[in-house]
């Protein structure tokens, strides 16, 4: 199928479409989601061997790929997923000539430092990229936090930051740079990609990536002789494993054997664990589990509404007002007890003391959603005034029918 768009045209039948590259690309970012799922779910059987290799997932990935990837890159000239979209690496030669149909195979093979610096791009940008997109994560609070606007570690340290060391300051300091200067570096890596994807759509250049280029590794087609070439080399193994040799040697020819074997057999487990993967994906999001019995209509009655604690702030009479401040409410935000708040007032307290100002109950800063104040939604989806909520005067907490978030299709509280 990847012939089609080159036949009855002169175009280089082994210069693979950009789309091939994309998809086998796709394909290496979906393996380990799949890999983390699967070991997620057997490690609550069996926690005492998976836990550990759950919690250090990248790394083990790191090392299972650099296995796998160097298997690949030797006897096929080519990563996992290139090879499985039948898809090869070859030196760039600044040549015209067809490479496909060349004799010339030895000066585009991969020598051995090809390979391994084909590894530290594979599988070392990769786990360098994900580790920083982790960090970034966790000094940004997420993007719950970038939402909200503010960061509940870094609002602390800026109150403190007198009474921390040098070393904590020159942290805190390469931090914040990290935090501004981080998203401008990430933009720029996926506009060169995306630039060097477009240059390649339009035969500007023979690389994809620029990864690639400065490697100086093309990606191409395979051919038949490729295939014929390795099934030979696969049987001349066979038979020198066959001649009778020491107990070692014919223990070292086994094992390489088995694990030869197993890594042909990852060709076929590891897309169907990638399927499996997608499949649980679409149907726990799907409405079949969103909705109890299908479409019997049954729908969950609310929960019971929380009273007032005595201890905690009293509810005003007034609707869209704050109980803290007792001032109409600006920038509405709820807690899971279902009371509503200006959201200064209510982040200010939940932090200093971690509980509900009206119920008591606990609650944490990731507790907080914002909500959109009752005359702006009025006004844009026109809802008729008995249908509308009132915040802190007729709601139920809890019950999806009286309370709407930030997007107005979505509970406040699930």
């Amino acid at each position: 199928m990847e012939f089609m768009s080159d036949l009855g045209s002169n175009a280089d039948i082994y210069r693979p479409s950009l789309f091939e590259l994309i998809a086998q690309e796709k394909m290496r970012e979906l393996l380990q989601p799949a890999i983390r799922y699967v070991l997620s779910v057997y490690a609550q059987r069996y926690p005492r061997y998976l836990l550990r290799i759950v919690n250090k997932l990248d790394e083990f990935y790191a090392i299972l790929l650099l296995f796998v990837e160097r298997h690949y890159l030797k006897e096929w000239g080519a990563s996992f997923t290139e090879n499985f979209y039948g898809l090869k690496r070859i030196r760039s030669l600044h040549t015209n000539m067809n490479l496909g149909e060349s004799s010339s195979k030895e000066l585009v093979k991969l020598r051995n430092r090809d390979i391994w610096r084909s590894l530290l791009v594979l599988i070392g940008s990769s786990y360098i990229k994900t580790k920083l997109d982790d960090y970034y994560e966790s000094v940004t609070g997420g993007a719950g936090a970038r939402y909200l606007g503010s960061s509940r570690t870094s609002r602390r340290e800026d109150i403190n930051y007198h009474r921390l060391t040098l070393a904590e300051k020159t942290r805190y300091i390469l931090r914040n740079v990290f935090k501004v200067i981080y998203p401008w570096i990430n933009s720029f890596y996926n506009i060169s990609i995306l630039a060097y994807n477009i240059a390649y759509l339009y035969e500007k250049t023979r690389y994809y990536t620029p990864w690639l280029h400065l490697l100086g590794i093309e990606i191409r087609r395979m051919s038949a002789q490729d295939y014929r070439e390795y099934t030979q080399r696969q049987a001349e193994s066979e038979n020198i494993s066959s001649v009778p040799t020491t107990r070692l040697q014919k223990g070292t020819n086994f094992l390489f054997t088995i694990l030869s074997r197993g890594f042909d057999l990852l060709k076929i487990l590891l897309p169907m664990s990638i399927f499996f993967y997608k499949f649980l994906e679409w149907w726990y999001s799907s409405e079949f589990t969103r909705k109890p019995g299908g479409d019997s209509g049954i729908e969950i009655p609310p929960p019971e509404r929380l009273l007032p604690d005595p201890r905690g702030f009293p509810v005003p009479n007034i609707p869209n007002t704050c109980p803290i401040c007792t001032n109409r409410l600006a920038n509405p935000t709820a807690l899971p007890s279902g009371y509503v708040f200006c959201y200064k007032c209510v982040y200010d307290y939940v932090e200093n003391y971690n509980r509900c100002p009206v119920t008591w109950i606990k609650v944490d800063i990731d507790g907080l959603r914002k909500m959109l104040d009752l005359p702006f939604v009025l006004k844009r989806k026109q809802f008729p005034i008995q249908l509308a909520f009132c915040l802190n005067h007729q709601q139920i907490p809890g019950s999806k029918r009286y309370l709407i978030d930030q997007y107005l299709s979505q509970p406040v509280f699930s």
